[in-house]
């Protein structure tokens, strides 16, 4: 078994952050954040023009392409996976992954126990089931922010948006994906831990049945699903904005658990709420990664739904950070949703008003993959596919300025 140093989130802290920016300050920042405008009683209404492409010769060619997910790569099925013990004895002793050498199947089973302490640089004593956060907690990161301090916690796979869950002194766990083993305890990188657990792994028999699989999503979309749908969001005064990259296929309830399940939180709708809900998580000592984010539109009208996923410190600044928009298009019977996905890293200046707006990750194919890792590693998602629509967007500027590249391909994932 190997120590692995890889830490899932492992972020660049900033001084004025590690300092301990208050809340309301970070609130109030939202108010001017990416997609607000000084334009008055403007109506809103959905961008369906002023799209930035290529030259035509340089344009990929419209097509649809398959993504081969984690779960069905060669040696990531069941009966592909090395054939393991039923049972397994682990010693996790450091602050550290433990990357257990034992390789999972996505659906399989297994109960954990686990035994011992931790002595945390503090001088609290912790059990596998963790210590109820204590105020200097949130101004920390953790490796599973919605877990207890110390708690025993795992993952699957060390694909870097994959999803840790909560194991503690014991409990059932059904693996989300395939892949690797890893265990640690649950504390950020300033707050030492010096001790051992001792985790027995004892996996489940489980009665085997058919899976019924349904047509696989390429063979459901094309670029003519694309033809209505704009390339671009745009603010409430029409400025195009953020590319049209990825899009879901699904029921509303199934979009909700799929975000859910990859890490995903939705974001309050207004800065009151955030007040609301950033006072009771604080006097909860929990972790808040809900700030609102601007609207924007599509279709003629604001988001139906927002989502990001973020470090509880960086989170004013630094954010992975999406929209999502219900279309009336059905794609084999269930609802085909599209959306914009973004990565906020740090602050820069709105070119339409001067005022301050967040600053994006011109490579936005980017925060597309971490979207596809994420929902792959919670194995939510039945088949994807890459789409080449026809007049895809390679280069554009946002609603505040910035300019952003693309190889022009929507994602597109049928969820479970």
């Amino acid at each position: 078994m190997n120590h692995s140093n890889r830490s899932l989130n492992d972020r660049r802290r900033t001084n004025w952050l590690c300092a301990g920016l208050p809340l309301v300050t970070m609130l109030a920042l939202g108010l001017q954040l990416k997609g607000q405008t000084n334009a008055p009683g403007t109506a809103a209404q959905a961008v369906t023009g002023a799209v930035t492409t290529a030259a035509p010769a340089t344009s990929p060619a419209p097509h649809v392409e398959s993504i081969v997910s984690i779960r069905d790569k060669p040696g990531a099925s069941a009966a592909a996976v090395p054939a393991h013990r039923q049972s397994y004895d682990f010693t996790v002793k450091d602050d550290q992954w433990l990357d257990t050498g034992v390789a999972l199947a996505a659906g399989e089973q297994a109960n954990f126990t686990a035994t011992g302490s931790f002595t945390l640089s503090d001088g609290r004593v912790v059990g596998p089931d963790g210590l109820d956060r204590g105020w200097k907690d949130l101004l920390r990161q953790f490796p599973l922010n919605s877990a207890k301090t110390g708690a025993l916690v795992g993952r699957v796979s060390d694909a870097a948006a994959s999803v840790p869950f909560s194991v503690g002194g014991g409990g059932e766990v059904t693996m989300p994906t395939s892949g690797r083993l890893f265990l640690r305890v649950n504390v950020s990188s300033d707050l030492s831990a010096t001790g051992s657990y001792k985790v027995k792994m004892k996996f489940v028999t489980q009665a085997k049945s058919a899976a019924v699989a349904g047509p696989a999503v390429s063979a459901l979309v094309s670029p003519e699903t694309f033809a209505e749908i704009p390339r671009r969001v745009g603010d409430e005064a029409d400025n195009p904005g953020d590319m049209v990259n990825y899009a879901l296929v699904g029921t509303q309830e199934q979009v909700l658990a799929a975000f859910k399940a990859a890490g995903w939180v939705a974001v309050d709708k207004s800065v009151q709420n955030a007040v609301l809900h950033g006072l009771l998580s604080t006097l909860g000592h929990e972790a808040y990664t809900e700030m609102p984010m601007s609207t924007l539109f599509l279709f003629g009208r604001a988001q139906d739904l927002s989502f990001a996923r973020g470090d509880p410190l960086m989170v004013a600044a630094e954010r992975h950070h999406l929209r999502v928009w219900q279309t009336k298009q059905m794609v084999d019977g269930r609802p085909l949703w599209v959306g914009a996905a973004t990565h906020d890293i740090g602050f820069a200046k709105d070119q339409r008003n001067g005022s301050v707006t967040h600053k994006i990750d011109p490579k936005i194919d980017d925060e597309r993959e971490f979207l596809l890792q994420s929902f792959d590693a919670a194995g939510v998602f039945s088949s994807a596919a890459y789409v080449i629509p026809e007049n895809p967007l390679l280069e554009a500027r946002t609603a505040t300025g910035e300019s952003f590249s693309s190889d022009g391909r929507i994602l597109v994932m049928a969820l479970r």
